[in-house]
């Protein structure tokens, strides 16, 4: 009798866990609905931006972005773009130098100081825009892109708002799982932003006003941290201005980025998202990543509990068919409105490797510094 007891109460544990997590992934369903609901206004008066691009060895791309940029349907005086080299040791300058050889306002400077968030401060403080706009050297864009970044601050109450960004595919399971993780990524921002709290957002495809940024100090305080310039600048603004971050949500606001070719630098990459996560200073994006880390935790185990009969397997198969069906229905939305394609062997692959590489970055954040643009970053 005790054993039954033993296992029915174990059993009752593993079925809340799972069902929080739908609850959770429900409102992301939800949130998701709700962005895609908030219209932009086609016609707002048009201020002027500066786009802040930060680079480093970027030799391959950097020249198709300085293409998009000048291709931009807004008018050539009301934007400039500002280009900071964050110690560079390829052909990134002579490449930009080439490439800019076109109608719009530019600058082209080097940073001292090593490090994005220093780079990226320096060319704010040489800005003359209103709103200042980051995105990366590898990005690509529609023409329509700066005039929806305009748009979305149709309201002066609004003081940064940030687009969706979009991996490549090249028919590959590998960059197919890492397109799809993303969008799991940007759907999440957009769904939690649209009831108020945001959690998610990405430099690549970032918006503000140069005053909240001098007022909240930028990125005053976590220039030691490997990462983070989009998210921690985001909770500064949040916490001084509740309810003034807006998604993008604008079919023109999408930004298009590689993704990572080998496993090494896919995992390099990820090791640096996860390693600023300790350092946030709001409790709801702590508990946030505590609870998905012991969720997918959990994920791990629920098998072995499996084995030594502590749970029966088609608890198993039902929590796990549940897991799998409820982000299915939610990734679907995204992908589509992204334009990425949902692949089933992509998604089930996801379904089986995400808790143990999600568990084990996390735990390994803790101690390795990861390396980015051939140095290591380092937290200290």
């Amino acid at each position: 009798m005790s054993r039954i007891l033993e296992i029915a109460g174990m059993t009752f544990v593993f079925i809340i866990i799972f069902l929080s997590y739908l609850v959770v992934v429900f409102g992301l369903i939800t949130g998701w609905i709700k962005a895609m609901a908030v219209a932009v206004p086609g016609v707002v008066k048009e201020k002027f931006i500066s786009v802040i691009v930060a680079f480093r060895n970027e030799e391959k791309t950097i020249g198709n972005l300085i293409s998009d940029l000048q291709q931009q349907e807004y008018p050539r005086d009301k934007f400039e773009v500002i280009l900071i080299n964050d110690h560079s040791e390829d052909n990134s300058v002579s490449v930009i130098n080439e490439a800019l050889r076109g109608p719009i306002s530019s600058k082209l400077m080097n940073n001292a100081s090593p490090g994005k968030k220093s780079a990226l401060t320096k060319g704010i403080r040489h800005s003359i825009g209103t709103i200042m706009v980051t995105t990366d050297a590898d990005c690509r864009m529609e023409t329509g892109w700066l005039r929806s970044i305009n748009n979305s601050f149709y309201d002066d109450t609004i003081k940064m708002t940030f687009g969706p960004v979009k991996f490549q595919e090249d028919g590959t399971v590998f960059q197919s799982m890492q397109a799809i993780e993303f969008a799991s990524l940007i759907g999440s921002g957009a769904a939690t932003a649209a009831f108020g709290f945001p959690t998610l957002c990405n430099g690549a495809n970032l918006a503000f006003t140069k005053d909240v940024f001098t007022e909240t100090g930028g990125y005053e305080g976590n220039e030691h941290i490997a990462s983070g310039d989009d998210e921690f600048l985001m909770r500064k603004i949040e916490a001084k201005y509740p309810g003034s971050i807006r998604f993008n949500s604008h079919r023109d606001s999408l930004v298009t980025t590689a993704p990572q070719k080998t496993l090494i630098s896919f995992l390099n990459q990820r090791l640096r998202w996860a390693g600023k996560w300790r350092y946030h200073d709001g409790t709801n994006s702590k508990l946030l990543a505590i609870y998905i880390f012991l969720f997918h935790f959990t994920v791990i185990v629920l098998p072995f509990f499996v084995l030594m009969g502590d749970v029966s397997a088609y608890v198993l198969i039902g929590l796990l068919l549940a897991k799998a069906a409820i982000e299915f229905f939610f990734l679907r939305p995204v992908c589509s409105w992204l334009g990425i394609r949902l692949r089933w062997i992509s998604f089930i692959v996801l379904q089986l490797t995400y808790p143990l590489y999600a568990v084990g970055v996390a735990l390994a954040a803790l101690f390795k510094t990861p390396f980015w643009k051939g140095r290591p970053l380092t937290s200290s």
